[in-house]
């Protein structure tokens, strides 16, 4: 059996193996990393070799011939390559993700370093932190230059020397390519719901049409518009090297069939000079070291990424997907792809699932990047020769042709797509299914405030809690998500799980009771609640109405803004020249002053609760200052509005449990409490299970046959 049936084989294997053991062969998923690393030890030294040897084997006139000419027929091909790729990435449906909330939205990362990106200024810094496109720039300086150096055959003979040994160590990386597909597929497999298997239709469906739209009309037709040949000749030459690409799943093996077909096409256009032949023998292999349309195609799997993730991009996340993919391109795929998910904030596990739908586009990759190498030698040797056919009509009637069928080609998919591709639950029901890690004791809901009470309290509020055997916790029942009503009447929480926590260490009940800020001092000191737990933030003018114990988590502060102007609430700079603000604060006055100093045009107004703003009783406030934590989830229940955090990272603010001012001692035991649950990890598991999404990981084992069918494990 051949390497591409091994590998067929081992993806097959490896899906069944999932499908049986489900869950279990999650584990699998590090020798799948081990596998990808295999295949990343040869790529960057392999791009420095083959780039200068690459151009040191051209004389000065030909370079600059293919620089001025050769250049323009490629930016042509790539700008209407990105032009196809971002429209067809329309026909993704549109999708309302139905996992629970996360404070990540809000994350801010690093901005990129462009002059260190493209730049190379250490070139051993920049292959230790693959910094793909300097590494591209310093290999292309150094193949130029020695093009002007006349006893260079040594030096190219070495390098040639390197690219074979190099070639052989990736050969034999290759090899277990079968292995490395069955444990990531594998692990996939069965770790993949039915839903997300769904959505990867959505990529192999768009990837495969927009492929095959290119390989019987776009290249073949635009070779035909500015050549005069045909286009039913057109796609006869190219029908061999693009079948024997695909079956091998490998451009590089049919480059002489390129170069052969590449020139009988020219015959038939009369153009079969020796200069043509010789222009032909320099530009296709030189054109396999630059980016091939087979390559460009992965910028879709990126933005597929990006929807699959519900990962928002804006123009500028485009743009510059755009330019960093073109020349992070000029590598390996297996580097340049993990670079683009980091650099657009998409989560890294996403690469995984590139290599196991690449084994389905892979083969359609290898034929449009063999069709990109004889359009590119086709039109760069009708441009250096001055034999381009430009016709206004022909154009015109191309690209008319090309435009509609690239629309019927969306419309199409979206059809299909809507009916073919599982929708998300709507919020509600996913909000409904939310549930405690774990219910500690029992507990009653108040949804009404009790009579305060009319006689003093014996003893402190700890004596009168540990004598009553009811612990009573005031909460916000909106206050995502720390604590709030869920559609089905039940209350949950980062802070509501905390009060039951508590009330299991000291061994008593639970009774949750709401409260807003302007009651919070009076039903502490009657006794109608012994302690407020709901993210409050412990601001200096807070403490006039009640005691807190020691912070037990940070908050972030952000803006929560329309989704388009996410950017304008990013940038301080661009806030302080807007001459009409209006921000938002609740309950507390601690930010105002601030607001001020830094945004001397902008107005303040005060909220009682944070749901006023989004409820139409927002006073004509812009924007809401309010926690990441908190704003991202009111972002979830409200889809319109997201969270912006400065791009600097912003301020942290502590959060802390309210209890009766003057109450020492009832102070002192809820802090030495909340130092105990930050040591032994209980805050950490409940911050990452509430804050940070895992909410949305906490559900039953997948369906596998090991265990739903044969019934062999629980």
């Amino acid at each position: 059996m051949g390497l591409s049936g091994r590998i067929l084989l081992g993806l097959l294997l490896g899906v069944a193996a999932g499908l049986f053991f489900g869950e279990l062969a999650a584990g699998l998923k590090i020798f799948g990393d081990i596998f990808v690393r295999l295949l990343q030890i040869t790529v960057l030294p392999y791009i420095v070799v083959s780039l200068i040897s690459g151009f040191a084997r051209m004389d000065m006139q030909q370079a600059k011939r293919l620089a001025l000419r050769g250049t323009l027929v490629l930016l042509a091909i790539w700008g209407l390559a990105l032009v196809m790729i971002f429209t067809v990435s329309l026909a993704f449906p549109s999708l309302e993700a139905a996992s629970f909330f996360s404070s990540m939205q809000g994350t801010v990362t690093e901005q990129t370093d462009l002059l260190e990106l493209y730049l190379p200024a250490n070139i051993f810094y920049s292959l230790s932190n693959n910094l793909v496109p300097a590494v591209v720039l310093f290999s292309i300086l150094v193949g130029v230059a020695l093009i002007a150096v006349e006893e260079k055959e040594t030096l190219v003979d070495i390098l040639d020397g390197l690219n074979q040994a190099l070639t052989r160590i990736n050969g034999a990386v290759v090899q277990l390519t079968p292995y490395g597909i069955f444990a990531i597929a594998a692990a996939a497999a069965g770790t993949m719901t039915i839903d997300e298997l769904g959505r990867v239709q959505v990529y192999l469906m768009t990837y495969i049409s927009l492929a095959l739209l290119i390989t019987f009309w776009i290249f073949p037709g635009l070779v035909a518009t500015v050549s005069g040949i045909p286009f039913r000749q057109v796609l006869a030459t190219f029908r061999d090297p693009l079948v024997t690409a695909f079956a091998t799943g490998n451009q590089f093996v049919v480059l002489p069939q390129i170069a052969e077909r590449c020139k009988a096409l020219l015959a038939q256009r009369r153009v079969d000079s020796q200069e043509a032949e010789s222009a032909i023998d320099i530009i296709v292999p030189v054109s396999f070291n630059f980016p091939s349309l087979g390559k460009l195609l992965v910028l879709l799997f990126v933005l597929f990424a990006a929807w699959f993730t519900d990962t928002p991009l804006n123009g500028g996340d485009r743009v510059s997907l755009a330019f960093e993919g073109f020349f992070s391109l000029f590598g390996s795929i297996n580097i340049a792809v993990p670079y683009l998910l980091n650099a657009l904030r998409i989560p890294a596990d996403m690469f995984q699932l590139f290599l196991v739908t690449g084994i389905v586009v892979g083969r359609f990759g290898a034929m449009l990047a063999a069709l990109h190498i004889i359009v590119v030698s086709v039109l760069g040797t009708l441009a250096l020769g001055g034999l381009v056919r430009v016709r206004s009509g022909d154009v015109l009637r191309y690209l008319a042709v090309s435009g509609l069928c690239l629309v019927a080609l969306v419309v199409g998919l979206r059809l299909y797509f809507s009916h073919f591709v599982p929708a998300a639950p709507p919020r509600d029901e996913v909000l409904a299914e939310i549930e405690l890690m774990q219910e500690r004791v029992s507990a009653r809901i108040r949804v009404d405030v009790p009579e305060a009470s009319v006689t003093q309290l014996a003893g402190t509020r700890l004596d009168h809690v540990l004598y009553s055997g009811i612990l009573q916790v005031g909460y916000r029942p909106n206050n995502l998500p720390c604590s709030f009503l869920t559609p089905d009447g039940e209350l949950v929480g980062f802070d509501v799980e905390m009060a039951h926590v508590l009330a299991e260490d000291l061994g008593v009940d639970l009774e949750f009771v709401p409260f807003e800020f302007g009651g919070l001092e009076r039903m502490l000191a009657s006794g109608q609640i012994d302690m407020a737990m709901s993210c409050i933030a412990a601001l200096p003018d807070r403490f006039a109405i009640a005691s807190f114990s020691q912070p037990y988590i940070d908050l972030h502060l952000s803006f929560v803004v329309l989704d388009h102007e996410r950017e304008l609430y990013a940038d301080v700079e661009a806030l302080r020249a807007e001459p009409e603000l209006t921000i938002a604060l609740v309950s507390s006055h601690y930010f105002a002053p601030r607001i001020h100093k830094l945004l001397p045009n902008a107005q303040v107004v005060y909220l009682e609760a944070a749901e006023d703003f989004f409820s139409g009783d927002n006073q004509g406030a812009d924007a809401l200052l309010l926690s990441a934590e908190e704003g991202a989830a009111y972002a979830y229940r409200y889809p319109r509005y997201t969270v912006a955090r400065a791009r600097d990272g912003g301020i942290r603010y502590p959060a802390a449990y309210a209890v009766p001012k003057g109450d020492t001692e009832m102070q002192a035991f809820v802090s030495n409490w909340v130092d105990l649950k930050r040591k032994d990890g209980t805050v950490d598991e409940l911050h990452t299970y509430w804050m940070l999404g895992g909410v949305s990981q906490q559900r039953g084992p997948r369906w596998s046959i090991i265990r739903d069918v044969l019934g062999w494990i629980d």
